[in-house]
């Protein structure tokens, strides 16, 4: 018997903005789940498994298996938890699933709608943290420290940092469907000559915060024979978790290597090396984490991450292009599922749909959240073998 195989057949983004009054997170949601399966030439009738936010109306909130009605049908597979929901984490899960034979299709996505309340709030806002909460921590200082140490012990340098900055938000500043559309070119000069808001981090070293949702579809590659888009193979991926995010404060002795085990277990998975990668849609919750993983992930060595993205080899033209879409930077974060936008945009990127679309890109690489979280996931993508 032919062994399963898991591939990705459908994606979809919505609207992102800063703010979307005139939709609902229910509205959202389903217009990425429908956007996904219309892109792979499927219908509800077809998904047997539900990796989705689930926002009410109606069934339980956050339950999953709610979308078994909204569907027509019961459900096989299904997750509640958020981070399973969306990005690597929950390709890698809907893949597995597939390829065991536990469910035949899987929808991963959701929205999210951060100005509506607390409940809709970005992930660890309000939650109390004992060990970080009376510091007066939050989630930007948490990879601060982790860049700062880093600039101690290499001799990182902040216009290194805005390097990154500019570069990934003027991909965004030139796409249509960014949040920043129009808003540069930015300078390094720029970037530096925002306001602090934790050394090292300047404003524009920072990503965005916004609305708006994403999703993806997995099923086997045989059904995909019959559908209408090129097939993305799932050819490796990996996860490494530290501790429970932001639950104590980031160290770069022990999460500033975050991923290079992941990505070790992953290449030899693809068989492939950091260096066959043309692509790479990673995390970019500010500057200075672009660098931290160009490193883990072995692009280059530790400490050479500053010197390399100096040299320009993350921008569009460059060896390793990094968020062609603008990333959290400057194209959307939407609470989890900005890790969501990273697989769309690696598959569109694979498909060559792309709006700043990388020549001749047939891998790609999509990393989420990094240091500061203390997690990380990273699945390789390719066509289908």
């Amino acid at each position: 018997m032919t062994p399963r195989r898991a591939v990705i057949v459908g994606v979809h983004a919505t609207e992102q903005a800063l703010s979307l009054p005139n939709r609902t997170a229910m509205d959202l949601a389903m217009e990425a789940v429908k956007g996904a399966l219309a892109d792979a030439g499927l219908t509800a009738a077809d998904v047997d498994g539900a990796q989705l936010d689930w926002p009410g109306p109606g069934g339980v909130e956050g339950e999953g298996s709610s979308w078994a009605r909204a569907f027509g049908r019961d459900l096989r597979w299904t997750s509640d938890s958020m981070l399973d929901n969306s990005g690597a984490r929950g390709l890698l899960k809907a893949a597995a699933a597939v390829t065991a034979g536990y469910a035949d299709t899987v929808v991963v996505g959701g929205c999210r709608l951060v100005s509506r309340g607390p409940a809709n709030a970005p992930v660890g806002a309000g939650v109390p943290l004992e060990f970080t909460d009376v510091w007066g921590s939050y989630v930007v200082a948490q990879f601060a420290l982790v860049a700062a140490r880093h600039m101690h012990e290499y001799g990182t340098t902040s216009r290194q940092l805005a390097e990154v900055a500019a570069t990934i938000r003027n991909n965004g500043s030139s796409n249509p469907e960014a949040m920043m559309y129009g808003r540069g070119p930015y300078t390094a000069e720029d970037v530096l000559a925002s306001r602090m808001v934790a050394t090292p981090f300047h404003l524009l070293d920072c990503c965005i915060v916004g609305e708006g949702g994403a999703a993806f579809v997995v099923t086997t590659a045989e059904r995909a024979r019959d559908l209408p888009a090129a097939p993305i193979a799932v050819l490796g991926g990996g996860m490494e978790y530290h501790q429970a995010a932001y639950a104590n404060p980031a160290l770069y002795r022990e999460v500033g290597r975050i991923g290079r085990d992941a990505s070790a277990r992953a290449y030899a998975s693809a068989g492939i090396t950091a260096h066959d990668i043309d692509v790479f849609s990673l995390y970019d919750p500010n500057s200075f984490e672009i660098i931290r993983q160009m490193e883990a992930l072995g692009v280059c060595g530790e400490g050479e991450g500053g010197p390399l993205v100096e040299s320009g080899a993350i921008g569009l033209d460059g060896k390793h292009p990094v968020n062609p879409d603008g990333g959290c930077l400057s194209y959307a974060w939407n609470g989890t599922q900005q890790m969501t936008l990273k697989v769309v945009e690696a598959v569109r990127q694979l498909r060559g749909t792309a709006v700043h679309q990388i020549d001749g890109a047939s891998l790609a690489l999509v990393g989420n959240a990094g240091s500061g979280a203390q997690h990380y996931e990273m699945a390789i993508l390719g066509e289908d073998r």
